[in-house]
């Protein structure tokens, strides 16, 4: 970590998170509460830093990830088990102590995920021999030759970060108006497949309401419907309302991958976006990240965007930027090709107050307060108001840099739509408009309703006149 870095973090644990009027839980009880649930329902979670359990004094959590394994390429496994497993010789000359190489599997093609055998028993001594063995490795090999299996979130994290969202769900009548509304342009998504890689879809409230009919996906497993909303349930219905709204008529097609804890292994990701792939979506929508090892991001995504993603030229992938409210790069938004996507607060002159920021952010677009499709049930809070209950009846109002997201994916599918333009065209457009209207202090910002928008030699934003055309206004 270098010292500018240590710094912002240190100054964003000392500030704390800027929070809704209202709340009076901590950060830190809100990330704790949403750590310990990950680590009961994910198998073999573990936190980093490395703490003993039940200890009041631990640092606060940067990430979660999977024990006793590592990810190297295909191409540097070899390498990677020679450290492990070395000759006679150089165990001698070797003062840190090393577990061996056990199973290695190939979650997709270049990407190699090592269980490591052998060392402690107890969870602090086998993270300390983990991540000992990746110093090792990066001091004989390189930087981003191994790295730990991350967790990725959809849900808040431990402090000082928080994924998507930045809030629990809160209750709104049934029949409440959308927000973003429906867009009424001709640049409405038609021709164009959006995935939303999430929770699943409630299709019963894909039933209900005229703009999501035809939004097909699996079922969200985390919504028994008019009984009870478990946490996390509408995660992704709610993102592909809002997709829907930007881009009436796209094919949005919602996978279910996060069945419990709101949390996945990048491995399994990875291996599920592959799938995904051979569907030929133009966009994939992920409200999903995490904070990484040494902020060196996440290989597995680092693999699937260099290779199978890449060689999908007509794909697109779009990532919120995470709500720690700080410059902390959150994976894989921060990657060069991926469009990572913050949030703008209401209304809409500012970064909202959870939203990262940084010039790793590609693009910031409404994030807060958003009000769309949920579920209907019961819903126990677990956060600011612990031990409440409120009845869904179908719509919600949320916030997080997950709900700005697939406003921009959405945006992206109405535009080639409207133009013409295949995925990487539009999106290179919309970023383009995005930094014309760029905010200050803020950074490029996308609205909606500006799918047909663009950039004329006058170099402002203009309204085009016909697909693939705009002129100037005088």
């Amino acid at each position: 970590m270098t010292d500018s870095e240590g710094e912002g973090r240190a100054s964003h644990e000392d500030d704390g998170m800027r929070t809704e009027a209202g709340m009076t839980a901590s950060v830190r009880d809100i990330s704790e509460n949403q750590t310990r649930y990950i680590l009961d329902n994910l198998r073999d979670a573990a936190v980093y830093p490395p703490r003993a359990d039940n200890d009041p004094d631990a640092a606060p959590v940067e990430f979660i990830y999977r024990r006793r394994h590592l990810l190297t390429r295909d191409q540097d496994l070899r390498s990677v088990l020679n450290i492990l497993n070395p000759s006679r010789a150089t165990v001698a000359r070797r003062t840190t102590e090393l577990p061996e190489a056990g199973e290695v599997t190939h979650p997709i093609p270049g990407l190699a995920l090592v269980e490591l055998t052998g060392g402690p028993a107890d969870a602090l001594g086998e993270a300390q021999v983990l991540f000992g063995a990746l110093q090792v490795i990066e001091q004989e090999l390189g930087p981003g030759k191994a790295t730990p299996d991350h967790a990725v979130h959809i849900t808040v994290t431990p402090p000082p970060a928080t994924n998507c969202p930045a809030t629990e769900p809160d209750w709104v009548p049934a029949d409440a108006p959308p927000l973003p509304g429906i867009s009424r342009s001709r640049c409405d998504g038609r021709g164009t497949l959006v995935a939303v890689v999430d929770t699943g879809l409630v299709k019963e409230t894909a039933a209900w309401y005229p703009w999501l009919h035809g939004v097909a996906g699996d079922p969200d497993l985390l919504v028994h419907e008019g009984t009870s909303i478990e946490r996390y349930g509408g995660h992704g219905t709610f993102i592909a309302s809002i997709i829907r709204a930007m881009a009436p008529r796209a094919d949005v097609q919602v996978v279910r991958i996060f069945e419990q804890a709101g949390a996945i292994y990048e491995t399994d990701i990875v291996k599920a976006l592959l799938e995904v792939l051979d569907r030929a979506p133009d966009v994939i929508s992920l409200s999903a990240g995490t904070h990484t090892w040494l902020d060196g991001g996440l290989l597995s995504f680092q693999v699937f965007v260099e290779g199978p993603l890449r060689e999908r030229e007509g794909t697109v992938l779009v990532a919120a930027a995470g709500n720690d409210g700080a410059d902390w790069k959150f994976s894989p938004a921060d990657m060069d090709q991926v469009i990572g996507v913050g949030a703008l607060g209401v209304p809409g002159d500012a970064r909202a107050w959870f939203s990262d920021y940084g010039d790793w952010v590609k693009v910031y677009a409404p994030g807060q307060d958003l009000v769309h499709a949920f579920a209907r049930g019961l819903y126990q809070y677990q956060e600011v108001r612990a031990g409440q209950e409120a009845w869904f009846a179908g719509m919600a109002r949320w916030s997080g840099t997950s709900f700005s997201t697939p406003v921009v994916s959405g945006l992206i599918a109405a535009r080639m739509s409207g133009t013409g333009e295949n995925s990487h065209e539009a999106s290179q457009s919309l970023l383009r408009l995005a930094r014309a209207q760029a905010l200050p202090g803020v950074g490029p910002v996308l609205r909606p309703g500006q799918a047909c928008l663009c950039l004329c030699a006058c170099e402002q934003p203009c309204r085009d006149r016909r697909p693939g055309h705009c002129g100037c206004r005088s």
